[in-house]
């Protein structure tokens, strides 16, 4: 089960394009309807070694596996005796990839198995784009016939499949116990209203190469006086706050004085989505939303402050490059920047960097808080559709693929990077710490169909984080959107 196999990353060439030092701004209002990164950008250090001054101590896990069929095994049994169950996705990458190239890959492949033995049944998927999911799902509800099993929708899409009347209320299925710990509890909260929970996340869905990331430039760090150990021990702590990150900064932006040319904090593929990263992992949240409960905005523009103050600095920073069409990740592993905030696939990326960078997760605004990882809206969850005949098959095997999955296969997932792509032991750490964040948002969920909600909340700090003027415009859009709220997400459902 843990047999790993080394993955051959072919870098393809790259051009650094470094035109200026001034900081472009980027504040797309799609709701990250589109893909907001891309993976084959993949800068090419071949000339360079990686290289580590310490040696590696092996990742410990918590026996996660045997938890896991813990997990699997209190289920209700059932034998539906060789019944096909039928998953469409826009992508199968990550819930039944088509080689086992990678430990990750290999692991979900033989988790599968697992639960095809568990349940005997046979797991079948199949790819459509989301457009087209809707429009098939739409189209046997209203004709009473089957469509699939089990649907894996785009977060951004739940809005658009819950007005289309489309998704199952997993609130009325038999022996489905959505607080179960191999769910994310806030994905259940994010797609809540009234009495109806629409879709959920789990292990079984969510990439761990999607998580967000703070990667530091540890010899740039320490030129400017701070010493990598430090910034771990913080980290540790719970003390790694985004005061801290920019007094980092500050410190590099120094050495410019002297005649460098660094840049000090960069982001690439969440670019445009910086603004709500920072304002979940700072413990705020845009909609506070759970079963039973009218979602509402209830984030007040005073207690968000800190985070806009921490907004402004970056994107006022003229040694800042926040860009989706820039290489800063190219800029990065060259070490011409201190901090690269980006997904962790981009690790793969720096396996061969000239630079020497460890990583860290999001800061937090108060010392003591607990780190937050926002997940991408482009990450899939789970949903059934309105018409399935038998939930309970639906329900049962949603939750063995994800029980069956819980903990383990992010351990491996550490261990693999350890191996192959870290550069210290620290990052080891921060790693698998990373993986334990996963965060949630109603209005990212529904924003992308109500535009009430995203004036509201993510597009309305996005439009507010580099002219800090968020009190101007912060009454009358939440007072709108929860109005919309009470209105559409009551409690008559």
């Amino acid at each position: 089960m843990n047999q790993r196999r080394i993955i051959a990353i072919l870098l393809v060439a790259f051009t650094l394009f470094l035109q200026s030092c001034g900081l472009i701004i980027v504040n797309d209002m799609t709701g990250e309807s589109e893909s907001d990164s891309d993976k084959s950008n993949v800068p090419d250090n071949s000339d360079s070694e990686r290289e580590t001054s310490e040696p590696y101590v092996k990742y410990e896990d918590d026996g996660g596996f045997d938890l896991a069929m813990q997990y699997l095994n209190s289920l209700p049994e059932r034998d539906y005796d060789g019944a096909v169950f039928f998953i469409t996705t826009p992508s199968t990458d990550y819930i039944s990839p088509n080689d086992t190239v990678t430990a990750v890959s290999k692991l979900a492949y033989e988790r599968n198995r697992i639960v095809e033995e568990k349940l005997d049944i046979k797991l079948i998927t199949s790819v459509e784009p989301a457009n087209t999911m809707l429009e098939n799902a739409k189209n046997a509800i209203a004709s009473d016939t089957y469509y699939t099993d089990l649907m894996m929708i785009p977060i951004y899409m739940t809005g658009t499949f819950r007005a289309e009347d489309t998704l199952l209320n997993m609130r009325t299925i038999p022996f489905f116990d959505l607080d179960q710990p191999f769910f994310y509890s806030e994905s259940s909260d994010m797609t809540s209203g009234g009495y109806s929970t629409y879709a959920i996340a789990g292990d079984a869905s969510i990439s761990p190469s999607s998580f967000s990331a703070v990667f530091m430039n540890t010899g740039l760090l320490e030129t400017a006086r701070f010493d990598k150990d430090l910034i771990y021990e913080w980290a540790e702590k719970n003390q790694w706050t985004w005061d801290k990150l920019l007094t980092c900064a500050d410190a590099v932006r120094g050495l410019n004085e002297t005649g460098a040319n660094y840049y000090t904090i960069t982001s690439q593929n969440p670019a445009q989505r910086l603004p709500d990263l920072i304002f979940k992992a700072s413990g705020h949240n845009f909609v506070e939303s759970a079963k039973r409960r009218i979602p509402q905005i209830r984030y007040k523009a005073e207690n968000v402050q800190p985070v806009m103050d921490t907004l402004a600095a970056i994107y006022n920073d003229s040694n800042a490059i926040i860009d989706s069409t820039v290489n800063a990740a190219g800029i990065f592993s060259s070490g011409q920047s201190a901090f690269l905030i980006d997904y962790l696939y981009v690790m793969s990326w720096l396996t061969n960097s000239g630079t020497n960078w460890g990583l860290l997760p999001l800061p937090v605004e108060n010392e003591g808080d607990n780190y937050k990882t926002l997940i991408s809206n482009n990450e899939l969850i789970f949903a059934i559709p309105k018409n399935h005949t038998n939930s309970e098959f639906a329900a049962i095997t949603l939750s063995a693929l994800n029980a069956a999955s819980y903990g383990y296969i992010y351990d491996e997932y550490v261990n693999y990077n350890l191996v192959n792509t870290l550069r210290d032991n620290g990052s080891t750490k921060m790693l698998s710490r990373i993986l334990d964040t996963a965060s949630f948002d109603f209005a990212l969920a529904f924003g992308n169909k109500y535009s009430d909600i995203a004036d509201a909340t993510y597009k309305l700090i996005r439009k507010c984080a580099a002219t800090n003027d968020l009190e101007t415009y912060y009454r009358d859009a939440v007072d709108k959107a929860n109005k919309f709220l009470r209105v559409d997400f009551d409690l008559k459902y």
